[in-house]
């Protein structure tokens, strides 16, 4: 069975990059505890929106790697396919045996995709101690409300809190 997971950090005020989509305020919080380098060895799947991956530049070794672009059909790039479409028409499309723990990485468009489509089975949000006033959410033209169960919380010596939830689809 495929495990869709979101797995990312927002400030407090629910922000995911400032308006010019920098992610700058959180190198001063990235920590070691978070153990996103565990987090990513057990994912065999990354899947990330064409801002996202032109920004960071993202490929993941030994991972099925995938941006979803409207200009899918143009872009080409080893060791990453570019897709474009419903996600959950993509997701049923993959093979369940190379692509059981999947990682939506972003950006908010892409992951707002998922969501409305029922694509996610777990969130993992890191709450940043900082308000940014303005910039992009993670969160955009949600139509769905889907039932979130919460599993667990966990605090970080640097303020960061990580909310765990479950989402019914």
């Amino acid at each position: 069975m495929k495990k869709i997971t979101l797995y990312i950090a927002q400030s407090l005020d629910g922000y995911i990059a400032s308006k010019d989509g920098s992610v700058s305020f959180l190198d001063k919080y990235f920590s070691e505890e978070f153990e996103t380098d565990k987090f990513i060895k057990k994912m065999d799947t990354v899947i990330q929106g064409h801002t996202t991956y032109k920004q960071f530049k993202s490929k993941y070794p030994d991972k099925n790697n995938y941006v979803f672009s409207m200009n899918a059909d143009t872009l080409s790039e080893e060791g990453v396919t570019f897709v474009k479409g419903s996600v959950k028409k993509f997701v049923e499309s993959l093979n369940e045996n190379t692509h059981k723990n999947i990682w939506v990485v972003g950006g908010s468009n892409l992951i707002t995709q998922f969501l409305n489509e029922g694509q996610v089975n777990e969130m993992r949000i890191f709450v940043i101690p900082i308000l940014l006033k303005d910039g992009i959410p993670l969160f955009q033209n949600l139509e769905v409300s889907p039932k979130l169960t919460l599993q667990n919380t966990k605090s970080y010596s640097n303020g960061t809190t990580e909310l765990r939830y479950t989402v019914s689809k």
